[in-house]
C-alpha cells in the first residue's frame, strides 16, 4: 500500500523562481528539484516516467519494434549479423535517457518514417502532450570540408549570425580531461554537456573542462575554434544527435578560422553516444534523421544474390521532455492536471479525519480493492488538516481523489476529478468499480499497422 506519510512528497506553497513554467510546477509539486547544473528526478517524477515508458513501449512494440539495451551506444552495431533481404525491415529501440529507435530498410525508408511518425504522435497524444516533429534539415551536396575565415567570432550564437545557420547546423567541440588524459566531446550547437554522461562513455572516474594552456598544447588552437578533424592525439565522442548530420560547421583548429560541409562519421571518426543535458534540449521532443549505413559496414543480400546496403533511420523521443511539457500544458493555478496515461497515481485516497477509525478502515478496504483491480492508488494517512491534504492532492495532479468523510455514515464517498473539479458522491461498494471504467486504458495501434510491410 502506498502510504503518503512513507513517501518522499516534498510540495512548496511557494513560487520558485524558474522561468520555465512545466519546471516551477514539477518543483512545487515535489517531482523535481535542481541546481545549476542537474535535475534531481524525485519518487513521483520516476514513477511517472516508468508509465511514460510503458506507453511508448506499447505504441513501439505495435509499430513491429524490437527492444535492445546497448550500453552507451546503439544497437545497429548488431546489424551486422542481419544477412538477407528476407529478414528486412526491422525497427529497433531502446530506453537510454531518450527513446532511440532504429530502423532498417532495404528499397525505401519512407514507411519506416511514416509508421514512426504516427507512432510518435500516438505516444504524445497519450502522455498529453501535442507537438510536430522536428527532421533535422541540412544543407544539401555531398561536399569536403572547406575552411573560411572567421575573425573574432568565438561562441556558437556568434558563428551562426555570421554563416546564416542555425545553431542546431553547428558542432560544439568541448576538450576535457578524463582522469588526466584528453578527450574531444561533440554537441550539437543548441546543446549543453552533461559530464556524468561522458564519465560514463569514457570509464573515467573524474572529468573536468581543459585550461586554455592545454588546450592549446594539443590542439594549436583557443576555445572557440576547435573542431575534430584531422584530430589524433585523443579520443572523440559525439552526442548521438550528429548522427545522420550531415554539411555541419566546426572550427577549424586554427585560430579564427571555421570549416563548412563537415559530415560526421564521414569527415571524421567517433563514437556516438548519449552525452547532452536532458533539461538543456530546448522543447525538441522528437527527431528523425537518416543515417549513413557506411560508419556500420552493414550489407546483405538482395534477391538476386547481390550485396546491397540496406537503409538505415534514426529516430529519437526525449522522455523527460515528455514529462516537463505535460506539466506546462496541464495544469491549473493550483498545480498540475496529469492525464491518468503518466500520472504517479490513478488517484489519491483521503481520509477526511485520519484519527477516525471507520474512515481509516473505509480508506485501507478501498485500497484493498484498488490493489485488486490493479489501480495504483496513493493513501494520504497523514495526520493534516482536510485543507492541506486537498491544496497537495491538487497540487501532485493526481486525475481523482476518493474523499472519505462524513458521508460515509450513509455509505458513500465523494469522488473528485481533479481536471473537471466535478464531484460524484458514490457508495463505497461502488467506488472502485467506477474508477475502473473512468480510466480506460487506451489500446495501442491494432496489429494490422505492424503487418503492413510483411
Amino acid at each position: 500500500m502506498n502510504l503518503w506519510s512513507k513517501l518522499f512528497i516534498p510540495t512548496l506553497r511557494s513560487e520558485p523562481s524558474e522561468t520555465d513554467v512545466g519546471t516551477r510546477f514539477l518543483i512545487r509539486a515535489g517531482y523535481i528539484r535542481r541546481d545549476a547544473a542537474n535535475i534531481a528526478f524525485l519518487p513521483l517524477a520516476r514513477r511517472a516516467l516508468r508509465k511514460v515508458v510503458q506507453v511508448i513501449r506499447d505504441e513501439m512494440d505495435a509499430i513491429g519494434g524490437q527492444e535492445f539495451h546497448v550500453e552507451h551506444s546503439n544497437p545497429l552495431k548488431l546489424a551486422r549479423e542481419l544477412r538477407s533481404y528476407k529478414q528486412l525491415p526491422q525497427i529497433w529501440y531502446q530506453f537510454q535517457s531518450r527513446l532511440e529507435s532504429y530502423s532498417i530498410d532495404l528499397n525505401s525508408a519512407d514507411e519506416s518514417f511514416r509508421m514512426h511518425e504516427k507512432a510518435f504522435q500516438r505516444i504524445l497524444n497519450r502522455c498529453g502532450v501535442r507537438s510536430s516533429p522536428a527532421v533535422e534539415s541540412d544543407p544539401p551536396g555531398d561536399f569536403e570540408p572547406q575552411e573560411f575565415h572567421t575573425p573574432n567570432i568565438k561562441t556558437i550564437a556568434e558563428v551562426a549570425a555570421f554563416t546564416g545557420l542555425p545553431e542546431t547546423s553547428q558542432i560544439k567541440s568541448l576538450v576535457m580531461v578524463a582522469d588526466g588524459k584528453p578527450v574531444m566531446a561533440l554537441l550539437r550547437g543548441d546543446r549543453q554537456l552533461d559530464d556524468a554522461k561522458l564519465a560514463a562513455a569514457t570509464g573515467a572516474s573524474e572529468i573536468r573542462a581543459a585550461q586554455p594552456e592545454e588546450i592549446r598544447a594539443w590542439l594549436g588552437a583557443d576555445a572557440g575554434s576547435l573542431g575534430p578533424i584531422g584530430v589524433r592525439e585523443m579520443p572523440i565522442f559525439a552526442d548521438e544527435a550528429l548522427l545522420g548530420r550531415r554539411n555541419m560547421i566546426c572550427g577549424a583548429n586554427r585560430n579564427d578560422f571555421h570549416l563548412r560541409h563537415v559530415t560526421p562519421g564521414k569527415d571524421f571518426a567517433a563514437e556516438f553516444v548519449d552525452l547532452a543535458r536532458e533539461d538543456e534540449t530546448s522543447a525538441e521532443l522528437y527527431t528523425s534523421s537518416r543515417l549513413s549505413p557506411k560508419r556500420f559496414d552493414l550489407s546483405v543480400t538482395n534477391e538476386n544474390g547481390t550485396e546491397v546496403v540496406p537503409l538505415l533511420g534514426r529516430h529519437s523521443l526525449s522522455l523527460q521532455r515528455i514529462l516537463f511539457d505535460a506539466a506546462e500544458l496541464n495544469h491549473d493555478n493550483d498545480g498540475l492536471i496529469l492525464p491518468p496515461s503518466i500520472a504517479p497515481f490513478s488517484a489519491v485516497v483521503t481520509p477526511v479525519f485520519v484519527a477516525d477509525e471507520s474512515q481509516r478502515k473505509a480508506a485501507a478496504d478501498i485500497c484493498t480493492a484498488a490493489e485488486t483491480a490493479n489501480i495504483d492508488v496513493l493513501l494520504d494517512d497523514r495526520d493534516e488538516r482536510p485543507g492541506v491534504k486537498f491544496k497537495d492532492a491538487d497540487l501532485i495532479g493526481i486525475p481523482y481523489r476518493i474523499n472519505i468523510g462524513k458521508k460515509l455514515a450513509q455509505g458513500f464517498v465523494e469522488l473528485v476529478e481533479r481536471r473537471s473539479r466535478h464531484v460524484t458522491d458514490v457508495p463505497i461498494a461502488a467506488c472502485i468499480p467506477l474508477l475502473a471504467k473512468t480510466i480506460p486504458v487506451p489500446e495501442p495501434l491494432g496489429q494490422a499497422e505492424s503487418c503492413s510491410r510483411a
